[in-house]
């Protein structure tokens, strides 16, 4: 051992982040623990190795007895007294290894101990890192597959995107970069799987955070997202400013911000709800694309109920193919939705909704969904 190997260590530590000291102190455990098993001078060893030159030193131990029955373990008390003349008995007496033994050992032993522990820090780091990192949004190349799931490679770590977590209809290429959602880590420091998500709501959510700097700085916060991944999602947002709009914000100009996200999730419809209004405009703005005046819904808040009287030409919308627009609302709302058929209060019998592309904000953000194959995705 030298000086230069010591400079080797102080280079692991800057690239690796495994402290110096650290390494030594495996190193001069493993040493110990090979002389046991190689050496017959004893059964157990102390190994120091010096910070200063590098070298490696090692001592054989053994108690200081009268009478020796036990070679390996301990030593006459009178032939102590020659190496440490203040030798008493039952002390741990040193016993001085030859230099050449100890070097031919050590050497076999210490890439083994740096290798493995070098392995095992880093997995550590990885767990850690991606740990501390759930429920962000990553970029990864997509690496391979396994059936359907989908094998990243972040560099330092591969993630799965299952099948289940994957948009609809949304095909993936290989070495593609993709954005995801790391959902969760599990397992521990030793062995991780990193599971990855871009059917989440909490994908939404975070794409919005990146595209609206409104949402990171405090000003609009995301109450709520719910989502029929690759088809519709509802947000429901809320301005923590009375002079900012938050649907508005989020939308942006001529949609520039909603566009980008509704691109990344493959044409998915995006509603944005303003939390403030009353209860009874909210629940007709998340029946969106339905057009559904607050005055038409009446609320039973003890039974968290809603009935909302709708113009026939809107239950379609409203329900949404096999439902799933009334209970994305129902979701979002934390109400139980039922839509009965009628004119809305403020018509006259036989009168119907007027046909108007005039939505106001509040209600619905219709200029944001793609044109393509609405009606066959409703």
């Amino acid at each position: 051992m030298t000086k230069e190997f010591l400079a080797a260590l102080d280079q692991i530590q800057h690239e690796k982040g495994i402290p110096k000291e650290e390494i030594i102190s495996l190193i001069e455990h493993a040493v110990s623990k090979c002389l046991v098993k190689v050496y017959p001078l004893s059964d157990r060893y102390k190994v120091t190795l010096d910070r200063e030159t590098g070298h490696i030193v090692a001592w054989g131990l053994k108690s200081a007895v009268k009478k020796v029955e036990d070679p390996r373990k301990e030593i006459l008390l009178s032939a102590a007294r020659a190496i440490d003349p203040k030798a008493a008995e039952g002390d741990d007496i040193e016993i001085p290894l030859e230099v050449d033994e100890i070097a031919r050992i050590a050497s076999q032993t210490i890439k083994k101990v740096i290798t493995q522990r070098i392995r095992e820090y880093e997995k550590i780091s990885v767990y850690k890192k991606y740990k501390e990192m759930e429920n962000r949004i990553v970029s990864g190349r997509v690496f391979r597959f396994i059936g359907r799931k989908a094998i990243f490679d972040f560099g330092d770590a591969e993630a799965v995107l299952p099948a289940e977590e994957q948009i609809p209809k949304q095909f993936l290429r290989s070495n593609s970069f993709v954005k995801t959602l790391i959902l969760r880590v599990e397992g521990n420091e030793k062995k991780c799987d990193i599971i990855l998500s871009r059917s989440h709501p909490e994908f939404l959510k975070q794409l919005l955070a990146d595209e609206v700097p409104e949402i990171k700085e405090g000003v609009v916060e995301i109450i709520k997202a719910v989502r029929y991944p690759g088809i519709r999602s509802k947000v429901l947002v809320k301005s923590l400013k009375d002079h900012v709009d938050p649907v508005g914000t989020c939308v942006g100009v001529r949609g520039s911000r909603i566009k980008t996200i509704i691109s990344e999730l493959g044409g998915e419809r995006i509603d944005l709800v303003d939390a403030s209004k009353s209860p009874a405009a909210i629940v007709a703005s998340s029946l969106s694309p339905a057009r559904v005046e607050p005055s038409a819904v009446k609320i039973n808040k003890t039974k968290k109920q809603a009935v909302v009287t709708i113009d026939p030409s809107q239950r379609g919308q409203a329900l949404g193919q096999g439902g799933f627009n009334i209970n994305l609302a129902s979701e979002l709302t934390g109400m139980d939705i039922d839509i009965e058929d009628g004119a809305p209060p403020g018509l006259g019998a036989g009168a119907t909704a007027p046909n108007t592309d005039e939505i106001t904000p509040e209600l619905t953000v219709a200029p944001v969904a793609p044109p393509a194959d609405d009606k066959e995705k409703e």
